[in-house]
């Protein structure tokens, strides 16, 4: 085995699928069930994959990936944990916690591709747990398709705040939408938004006593308490870095301030043989596209390294 990626989104999947292309055996982990990462729950098409299906949206971009995928003779231990990582002089010894038991592989190489999650706050997490009216991070097909006529608050100010907004408008609710600042979403899509008189824009929006009730939330935007039947988070996306936390100290790559894995321009981190692809990494525009870029760069790095080693 040559190496061992950690996360089974494009960018994993893109990276063991180039290795496999260049004659080098991969095994990617995944912690859950499912392949494909949170393109999985994406009802929008990818707007940047030149020559894609233009309606596709981003599940049925993922299934078919999968399905490739699966043609392929390489192996994925799903919900699977990581536990921790060591330096051997073979390479890296990682320790695994699948469904039937512990496993440890060896590998020259590890690429780190575990992608985000929604960002948030302890308190709104903690109210996520207590209420289902709270939903961190964007909706699936299937939980936009349940918002019918009701009285929704998002928070956020970016372009997916103010897509999610013009769906749910179109699907009858109420909208308020809160910026904690400025808006920064595109123009059309503020604009789109504007036009519907069932969506209210609130810039500069300290929204306070977030409670959970019989029915939804409560919350005061700054002039009352008002009521609404569900609250959407859209503050974006943070790193799921943390996982380093489980790499003994010495082989824990260096993060930048929000969290994400430094890396070269090809993809390697400040440890020899660690690489980090995808969301994981700070890139300028977090797409499939991207991600399957550094999922080949990653390869590629592996590859040559492979061959010019000693």
């Amino acid at each position: 085995m040559h190496a061992v990626i950690l996360g089974a989104g494009p960018a994993g999947l893109s990276c063991a699928n180039a290795l496999h292309s260049f004659g080098l055996a991969a095994v990617v982990i995944e912690n859950r069930a499912e392949i494909g990462g949170a393109q999985r729950a994406n009802f929008h098409p990818n707007l940047w994959l030149l020559g894609a299906p233009p309606d596709e949206p981003g599940h049925v971009m993922t299934a078919r990936m999968a399905t490739h995928f699966a043609s392929l003779p390489i192996a994925v231990y799903r919900q699977t944990e990581l536990v921790a990582v060591r330096r051997v002089t073979s390479g890296f010894e990682i320790d695994l916690l699948t469904p039937d038991e512990p496993l440890t592989l060896v590998a020259p190489a590890l690429v780190i591709a575990t992608g985000t999650r929604p960002r948030s706050t302890a308190a709104l997490t903690a109210l996520a747990e207590q209420s289902p009216a709270v939903h961190l991070g964007a909706l699936t097909e299937a939980e936009r398709d349940c918002y019918h006529d009701r009285r929704v608050l998002i928070l956020g100010g970016g372009d997916n705040a103010f897509d999610h907004a013009r769906l749910l408008a179109e699907q009858g609710c109420a909208v308020s939408l809160c910026a904690r600042g400025r808006f920064n979403a595109r123009p059309h899509f503020i604009a789109e938004c504007a036009a519907f008189d069932r969506v209210q824009l609130h810039e500069h929006c300290v929204v306070s006593g977030l409670t959970a009730t019989a029915h939804g939330i409560s919350a005061d935007l700054g002039h009352g308490v008002e009521c609404f039947d569900g609250l959407i988070c859209l503050w974006g996306y943070q790193p799921n870095s943390e996982i380093t936390q489980r790499f003994a100290p010495e082989l824990r790559p260096h993060h930048l301030p929000a969290g994400h894995i430094d890396t070269d321009r090809w993809q390697r981190t400040s440890v020899p043989s660690i690489y980090a692809i995808g969301d994981v990494t700070d890139t300028p525009q977090p797409s499939v596209a991207v991600a399957v870029a550094h999922g080949l760069t990653a390869a590629r790095a592996i590859e040559r390294h492979r061959r010019t080693s000693p």
